[in-house]
């Protein structure tokens, strides 16, 4: 009965999506570090977050929501979240958008006094201040930019997929508590790859009234941000946190290049193909060519012979050209691997020339 009831619940508040005025409808916007507690605030894979988070406001001004004073630069809305450009989920440099009593919090999260198991009785140690827990964000209007709590865990969120007595924390439930049943959002929008929301613990698909995802959730309708090359996780989320999964494009790629020994090396090796026979010239390239790899660190990927006893004069030909089409083989690996230029930004096309 409670799985009809939520279902029903959820189809009832996305209905009311179509229906409800822009002008009073909450958004609530949830920003991540990536990676997962480790990244800046307001990061995410492939994704320029605060740019992007502009664009969006934009058009919900042009559409009719109430973004209050937000404001429509990239920096101004980053200062209004995080003082400090590259503060952690940690730091104190967050914005406290709320500070909910721990009487609050039990009044509103049935699921609080599971948590205890884990992480003792609230308020703990994380989003909180030693009495209250905290809510880190900035109300605009009708839009609420907040932070999403890291998961309290060491290593990968995933691993939570798989683990039988995990939990989230305290601030983790708070945060969900707070959209839900104070700023009482009509949407949340998880912006970017990726969140912990879709990790905490639980069955894999099908989740139940147990599980933390469904928990937390509750009966919100969630889009979620998710980067293009990305359909497996996403897949996740759209599974276990019931969320609508938009997805982003990743920013064009170009070849890597080589730079400063690795072009000198390459360049060693094309002087070494046209001098290879040349008993004088030849070998004393290949030792060049084997003193720049280890300066370059490719004997970390390649077998060199060792620099301190090797002497190429006494090699044969053959041997010293494998030496050489080793290292240039690497070489060209290294300059042909793709590395994306800059940052998606949602809502901006890659131009013709990228």
């Amino acid at each position: 009965a409670d799985r009809v009831n939520l279902l029903a619940d959820r189809a009832m508040k996305w209905s009311n999506l179509r229906s409800k005025p822009k002008s009073d409808k909450k958004i609530a916007i949830t920003i991540f570090s990536f990676p997962p507690d480790k990244g800046n605030v307001g990061t995410a894979a492939y994704l320029d977050v605060f740019d992007s988070i502009k664009a969006v406001l934009k058009q919900l001004d042009s559409e009719g929501y109430d973004i209050g004073d937000a404001p429509l630069d990239k920096e101004a809305i980053m200062a209004s979240i995080v003082d400090d450009p590259e503060a952690k989920i940690s730091s104190p440099d967050l914005n406290v958008a709320y500070r909910m009593s721990t009487d609050e919090y039990y009044d509103m999260t049935p699921y609080a006094t599971d948590l205890e198991e884990n992480w003792g009785p609230a308020p703990g140690n994380l989003n909180s201040d030693g009495q209250n827990l905290l809510v880190y964000g900035k109300e605009f209007g009708n839009v609420f930019i907040g932070v999403q709590p890291s998961f309290g865990y060491e290593g990968d969120p995933m691993r939570l997929l798989f683990a039988k007595s995990a939990s989230p924390h305290h601030g983790f439930a708070a945060y969900y508590t707070y959209l839900e049943k104070i700023f009482k959002a009509d949407a949340v929008l998880h912006f970017g790859t990726h969140g912990s929301l879709e990790f905490m613990p639980g069955k894999q698909v099908g989740m139940s009234g147990t599980c933390y995802p469904d928990r937390l959730i509750s009966s919100l309708p969630s889009a979620y941000l998710y980067a293009a090359n990305n359909p497996s996780e996403a897949t996740i989320a759209k599974r276990r946190s019931y969320s609508a999964t938009v997805s982003y494009l990743t920013p064009p790629a170009e070849n890597a290049g080589l730079y400063k020994g690795l072009k000198e090396l390459k360049e060693l090796i094309s002087s070494y193909q046209g001098l290879r026979e040349n008993e004088g010239r030849g070998p004393a390239i290949i030792n060049s060519i084997i003193s720049t790899a280890y300066t370059c660190n490719l004997d970390k990927d390649v077998d060199l012979p060792d620099m301190e006893t090797y002497d190429a004069l006494a090699d044969t030909l053959e041997n010293r050209d494998a030496i050489a089409g080793a290292v240039y083989s690497q070489i060209m690996q290294i300059e042909s691997r793709l590395l994306p230029c800059g940052l998606h930004t949602v809502g901006v096309p890659p131009t013709a020339e990228e």
